[in-house]
C-alpha cells in the first residue's frame, strides 16, 4: 500500500511510504534483512524503566522463532527449532562487494562474521542475513507462522479475514474512567460487521494504521479528536506522535555493467538466462539481493575527513549512529538511466533526534492520513549524515587505490558543509528506509519525551483489554533493521497472554 507523506520542508519534497497490504504485512515485500541490534540497545530500554525489556530478558524471543538455516544452533546466539528461517548468502555476488570489504579493511574497521551475535563489535562490516530458506526463497512471517496446514488445523477457532478494513474499536466506558473493548467494527465482503470481543484485542496493524484505528475509536489527543467530531473515550496525547524512521541518503558511482544488477535490465538476454536458471534449477541472479553487506559505525570515531581514527577506542560507544548499505544498484528512490552499471552506498541515520506525527484528516477510515515524518527537523541529525558521506567518499578512495574503477555519478559537489548539506537535503538522493516506528511507544503515559501509549506489558493506557504488538511500541527507533525486533515483540506478547491464561 502506498501512502504519501506530508511535504518535508527539510527535504524539499514529499515521499512515497510503502506498507505491506497482505497476510504477513511488510515481510512479504521488504528486503528480507534480518538484524537484531546490539544488547546495549535493549539495555538502554531497561535503563529507561522498561521492566522486562533488557537484552537478557528479550533475547529468548529472538531465539524462540528462529530457524538459523545451515549455521545453527549456537547456544545463546542462534536456534534452529523455530518457524522463521534466516541465513546469509553462501558467497558474495558481484566484484564490487569484495572490493568494498577490502576497502573497509584498509580503513581499519573489522570484519564481523556474524552481525547478529551479541558479542560482535558494534562497528564494522559484515554479511547480510536474510529471511530466506536454503533455496533462497522468501520466508515471510505469513509462510513461517501461518502455513496452510496450521490454518486448517485450527479452522474451528481461527478466522482469517482478507479484503477487510477495520473501521474502529467499539468501546464501553467503565465507572472508573477506563474503557473496555466490546467489539471490532470492520468492512468485509462489501458489508459492515462487528466482531464481539470477550477477552483481549491485539493490534498489529503497523505504526501508521495502529494510531489511525485508535484515534477513530476515540483514543488519542483530545483536541485532535474534537476537530473530527470523534467522541473522546481516552485522552491519550502520545497516540500518533513520536513517529521515527531511518532517513537514508544515497551516493552513487558508475561501475562495469557486469558488476551490477543493472545488467539484468540493460541486457535482456542476461535476464532471460537468469529466468531460465531460476525456473529450471531455482538458481541465478534473480535470487541475488541488491545489498549483501552491512556496515555499522559511530561517526565519533571519524576525523574531519571521514577517516576512522579511533577504531581502537570504538567500543566506548556501544551503539552505532549510522549504517551504510553497499548496493549493486542505485539506492535512491529516483528513476535512473540503465546504460551503465551502478554501485551505491545508502547512508542511514540510525539514531535520529527528529520526531514526526500520524494524524487523521477525517473520521472516514478510508480517508488518507496526514503523515509528517519531519525529517531533519532537529538540526543535530545533519552532523552524522555529513560524516557518513565523508566516510563513503574515503571508502571510494580506498577502492580506487585497489584499482577498482568507480566513476563519480551522484556525489556531493565538494566536501564542504554547505555542499554536503545541499546533497543531503535537496538533491533527491534522500529517501525513507520504510522503518516506521514508535507511534504507540512503550513509555509512561506522561513520559517527558512526549508520553507513552502502552505500558511494559503492551497494554494501552486506560483500556483494560487492548494491547499493541509491533514496531509501533518501540520506545525509540532501534539502531537496526526493524523486522527481527518486531517479530520478537510479537513473541513476547504471546508469552504475556499465555501467562495471563
Amino acid at each position: 500500500m502506498i501512502r504519501k507523506s506530508e511535504y518535508q520542508e527539510n527535504l524539499g519534497r514529499s515521499l512515497d511510504l510503502y506498507t505491506g497490504r497482505s497476510l504477513g504485512g511488510g515481510s512479504r515485500i521488504n528486503q528480507m534483512f534480518y538484524t537484531r541490534g546490539l544488547p546495549a540497545e535493549y539495555d538502554a530500554w531497561a535503563a529507561a524503566g522498561r521492566k522486562g525489556w533488557s537484552w537478557e530478558e528479550f533475547r529468548p524471543y529472538f531465539l524462540k522463532s528462529e530457524d538459523a538455516v545451515g549455521y545453527g544452533p549456537i547456544e545463546g546466539v542462534h536456534a534452529t527449532a523455530g518457524e522463521w528461517k534466516n541465513r546469509p548468502l553462501d558467497r558474495l555476488y558481484f566484484r564490487c562487494f569484495e572490493q568494498t570489504l577490502r576497502g573497509v579493511e584498509k580503513l581499519g574497521l573489522p570484519y564481523i562474521p556474524d552481525i547478529n551475535s551479541p558479542t560482535h563489535p558494534p562497528f564494522g562490516c559484515g554479511r547480510v542475513f536474510f529471511t530466506i530458506d536454503k533455496n533462497s526463497h522468501r520466508s515471510s512471517t505469513f509462510h513461517a507462522f501461518l502455513p496452510a496446514s496450521l490454518a486448517l488445523k485450527r479452522k474451528s477457532n481461527l478466522h482469517i479475514c482478507t479484503d477487510t478494513l477495520v473501521e474502529r474499536l467499539v468501546l464501553e466506558s467503565l465507572p472508573d474512567g477506563t474503557s473496555v473493548v466490546r467489539g471490532v467494527q470492520m468492512i468485509s465482503g462489501g458489508g459492515r460487521k462487528t466482531v464481539k470481543v470477550e477477552q483481549e484485542v491485539i493490534m498489529s496493524a503497523g505504526p501508521l494504521a495502529n494510531p489511525q484505528i485508535l484515534m477513530l475509536s476515540g483514543i488519542g489527543p483530545a483536541e485532535h479528536l474534537k476537530d473530527h467530531d470523534i467522541k473522546i473515550m481516552q485522552d491519550l496525547p502520545a497516540v500518533g506522535s513520536n513517529l521515527q524512521d531511518h532517513l537514508g541518503v544515497s551516493i552513487a558511482w558508475n561501475i562495469p555493467m557486469s558488476d551490477s544488477l543493472v545488467s539484468l535490465q540493460a541486457k535482456p538476454w542476461l535476464f532471460f538466462i537468469a529466468l531460465f536458471q531460476y525456473l529450471i534449477w531455482g538458481t541465478g541472479l534473480l535470487l541475488v539481493p541488491v545489498s549483501q553487506l552491512f556496515l555499522f559505525l559511530h561517526t565519533k570515531i571519524l576525523d574531519e575527513s571521514g577517516t576512522p581514527v579511533k577504531a581502537s577506542k570504538a567500543f566506548s560507544e556501544p551503539i552505532p549512529d549510522v549504517e551504510i548499505m553497499p548496493m549493486a544498484y542505485d539506492s535512491s528512490d529516483q528513476p535512473f538511466p540503465k546504460t551503465k552499471g551502478v554501485y551505491s552506498l545508502l547512508n542511514c541515520l540510525l539514531r535520529p533526534k527528529s520526531h514526526g506525527t500520524v494524524r487523521l484528516t477525517s473520521s472516514d477510515p478510508n480517508a488518507p492520513l496526514s503523515i509528517d515524518l519531519r525529517y531533519l527537523s532537529d538540526p543535530k541529525d545533519i552532523t552524522p549524515l555529513r560524516a557518513s558521506l565523508k566516510f563513503s567518499l574515503r571508502l571510494r578512495d580506498k577502492m580506487r587505490e585497489q584499482g577498482y574503477k568507480l566513476v563519480d555519478w551522484q556525489v556531493p559537489a565538494s566536501e564542504s558543509d554547505e555542499d554536503l548539506d545541499r546533497f543531503i537535503q535537496h538533491s533527491n538522493r534522500n529517501r525513507t528506509t520504510y522503518h516506521y516506528s514508535s507511534t504507540c511507544r512503550m513509555a509512561p503515559e506522561h513520559d517527558p519525551m512526549g508520553g507513552g501509549v502502552v505500558d511494559d506489558e503492551l497494554k494501552v493506557y486506560g483500556v483494560t483489554n487492548l494491547r499493541v504488538a509491533d514496531s509501533s511500541i518501540f520506545p525509540w527507533i532501534p539502531a537496526t533493521h526493524l523486522q527481527a525486533p518486531t517479530v520478537a515483540v510479537a513473541e513476547k506478547c504471546a508469552d504475556m497472554l499465555r501467562m495471563k491464561a
